[in-house]
């Protein structure tokens, strides 16, 4: 049996609420289906602090160093950047590094995996129009809502986080709910999106294909 720690380095805290049981969930699927023995998860994926010590160094020194302080913990680090139209410039300067450090300075830990949407992660949450209407609590259909009429479409939006709140706002939520916004419902919009709706995504392709290799030379996967 493998033993598979996973842990998250992302930009901001509504990152962490969405990817962590994104990620979960794709990591099981593909060593449920794939795997050359049975893999034993952690019940979550880690969050990643920034060290109060690293604060205004280079990220990828403050990245290697919030895996080195939760040594032990996983075997698989994904390093989170959103792409902001430009996916390979975002990998290059913002994740490769660190990556390529992880791989200097603690080659037998394990890896790192880059996460980059196209735009922004909150491109991803709406790429599933039912799981939008479960959690959100609504049978709006996606033109009301204003989701694009075919997957693929939310790496095209401009500004997915606004249109995530715009169709949370179509809802019509209650108003404490209205000022919160979207964002708390992140996690559940992670827990519940549908893979095979992310799978048509270019930017998730890629971190699936990213993700392969990786537990390929982890031996997980032949």
């Amino acid at each position: 049996m493998h033993y598979l720690g996973l842990a998250l380095y992302a930009e901001g805290p509504t990152d962490y609420y969405f990817l962590r049981p994104l990620l979960l969930r794709l990591c099981e699927d593909i060593c449920l289906n794939e795997a050359n023995q049975s893999v034993e998860f952690g019940e979550e994926v880690i969050s990643l602090n920034e060290p109060a010590r690293m604060k205004g160094g280079p990220r990828e020194e403050r990245i290697v160093e919030a895996a080195r302080e939760a040594r032990g913990a996983w075997r698989i680090v994904f390093i989170h950047t959103d792409g902001a139209g430009s996916a390979e410039r975002a990998r290059a300067t913002c994740t490769q590094p660190a990556i390529d450090r992880l791989a200097q300075e603690m080659p037998d830990d394990g890896i790192g995996v880059a996460v980059v949407p196209i735009r922004e992660t909150e491109s991803w949450a709406l790429a599933d129009g039912e799981a939008i209407r479960r959690v959100f609590g609504t049978r709006l259909s996606d033109d009301e809502l204003g989701l694009p009429h075919n997957a693929a479409g939310v790496e095209t939006m401009l500004d997915p986080k606004k249109s995530l709140d715009d169709a949370f706002l179509k809802t019509n939520p209650t108003s404490r709910k209205r000022r919160q916004g979207a964002s708390p419902m992140l996690n559940a919009l992670g827990e519940s999106v549908s893979l095979e709706r992310l799978r048509l995504l270019p930017g998730f392709q890629a971190l699936e294909h990213e993700l392969r290799q990786g537990l390929e030379v982890l031996g997980i996967l032949w």
